[in-house]
């Protein structure tokens, strides 16, 4: 080493400057992170990563297609969608409360809900619902909000175009489009400063502003696809996907961390089976030693591919000729670990779809009280999130525009009396309204109901927030409860209050 170099490493020393390269990736050693480290055990990983809508560019229509093809032919993907449909929407949610209270001229009045107003509002909802879809495939809203989250989960994106026209009932409809109508190609900057990404055209601050969306779907047969494209504005499209990272104007498949691991269990199931199916059909094959006549085409049924073929039926017995032997090959299929190795991969399967493995694969047989409680707690405020999500992006907004056009438009009337109800009302009605998701009974009820009867004791709870739990409303429980009691009362009939359970008494002398 001469001068020079001493006096670098030196000053190296003194200064703590490493050279470019370790300053650049990291050195992996005590002062550094281990998994910045660059070195021949960690050379097969990423060392480099881009915007994420520049990943998406490369990858977005092919993860789309394998997302799509994973749920048409793989049970397990089939099945996450029934569960995402089920439990983000359910049969009958999320449902519409309107809890406006009435115009009190005395301010010395209690408040009381304009049940009336209320009920009109939520009537009408329901009335619209049947509606909604513009293409009329969907007859309620919760047939329409089921096929909206099953495509964000597979395509990663759904797109529910608003069509506004006052020949619609009550002004308003929706239309549902595949995700390959938003032109993934178009990526340009625009004279006003706008910029097009993936179709999807931004201002500055990445808002959305509209959208290019071809007239026809690309992957139509028959002459009927299209690239021509139209601009749609933001607020006549409403784009629902669950973003991953910032800056991400196109959504990701849910299945993005499982496609592979999906396809490669659903094809090892399938090998494994049909091994199976081999291995019982006690396959056999026909030896001849060298000195003895072939004999092969007078015992064959005939050939297949030129080579002989024999069929031996069930308990049927035969003597080979001389000079053969009959050697057999017995597959070790189903193997005894066969079970146990499937359920390793099923259970990283659904964690990357970050459901409970037994919900995933229908499997109880590990499955007790306490681990599927646990489990489902967990689970279920996933599924609330994404409730929320669907909500506050797409249902809440909605029904905002539904209400101002049929306020405007005097088509929310009263029952009875055919009244509209008055539009200078419609801040009061929006900021009562809200949506109720759908909730779950537990396997256990009894041991809720205890809990909850004494988180009521202990004033921890109110009866309103108990029914919101199970996703019901408790003045609707209180209304049935009465009229439940008219019903009998007219009916002239007597039915005793449920006796409660006795408490049981200490033993006398203590």
């Amino acid at each position: 080493m001469n001068l020079t170099d001493r006096f670098a490493a030196a000053w190296r020393a003194l200064t703590g400057k490493r050279d470019n390269y370790a300053a650049l990736y990291g050195s992996g050693g005590a002062h550094g992170f281990a998994g910045g480290a660059v070195n021949r055990l960690t050379s097969s990983l990423a060392s480099w990563s881009g915007s994420v809508n520049a990943d998406l560019d490369a990858s977005l229509v092919v993860l789309r297609a394998r997302a799509r093809h994973l749920a048409a032919n793989n049970e397990h993907g089939r099945r996450f969608l029934t569960l995402v449909a089920t439990n983000v929407v359910g049969r009958t949610n999320p449902k519409l409360q309107v809890r406006a209270m009435r115009d009190q001229r005395d301010p010395n009045k209690p408040t009381t809900l304009d049940k009336s107003a209320n009920d009109a509002i939520e009537i009408h909802w329901e009335r619209w619902g049947r509606n909604a879809d513009i293409a009329g495939r969907h007859k309620t809203l919760y047939s329409l909000l089921r096929t909206v989250v099953k495509a964000a989960a597979r395509d990663g994106e759904a797109l529910v175009r608003v069509v506004r026209n006052r020949r619609l009932p009550y002004g308003i409809a929706l239309q549902l489009l595949e995700a390959d109508r938003l032109d993934e190609s178009l990526n340009q900057r625009l004279d006003n400063g706008n910029i097009i990404r993936q179709g999807v055209e931004c201002d500055s601050t990445l808002r959305p502003v509209a959208y290019y969306v071809k007239t026809a779907h690309p992957g139509e047969n028959h002459g009927m696809s299209s690239n021509v494209t139209e601009r749609v504005p933001a607020a006549d499209m409403y784009h629902l996907y669950l973003p991953e990272r910032a800056e991400q104007v196109r959504g990701i498949t849910w299945f993005h961390a499982v496609i592979m691991r999906g396809s490669i269990i659903h094809a090892f199931e399938e090998a494994a089976v049909i091994a199976a199916q081999v291995g019982a059909s006690k396959i056999a094959a026909l030896e001849r030693s060298e000195d003895a006549a072939d004999s092969t085409m007078s015992m064959s049924d005939g050939t297949s591919a030129g080579v002989p073929q024999m069929k031996v039926e069930a308990g049927e017995m035969f003597e080979l000729p001389a000079g053969y032997k009959l050697n057999s090959w017995n597959p070790e299929y189903p193997h005894a670990n066969f079970e146990s190795f499937l359920k390793a991969c099923l259970r990283g399967l659904a964690a990357g779809l970050d459901v409970a493995a037994h919900n995933l694969t229908g499997d109880m047989t590990d499955v007790n009280y306490s681990s599927a409680r646990i489990a489902e707690l967990a689970e279920r405020e996933a599924w609330m999130g994404l409730q929320d999500w669907l909500v506050s992006s797409f249902l809440q907004p909605l029904y905002e525009d539904w209400l101002a056009l049929s306020l405007l438009s005097g088509q929310i009337t009263f029952d009875i009396s055919g009244k509209a109800l008055p539009a200078d009302r419609y801040e009061k009605f929006r900021n009562a309204s809200r949506f109720q998701g759908r909730r779950w009974a537990w396997v256990d009820p009894m041991k809720e109901a205890e809990a909850q009867e004494k988180l009521l004791q202990n004033l921890l709870t109110s009866r309103t927030r108990i029914a919101a739990e199970q996703g019901e409303e408790f003045d609707d429980i209180l209304n049935e409860l009465a009229a439940e009691e008219a019903m009998i009362d007219a009916a002239g009939l007597d039915v005793a209050e449920p006796v409660p359970p006795k408490r049981p008494q200490p033993p006398e002398g203590e």
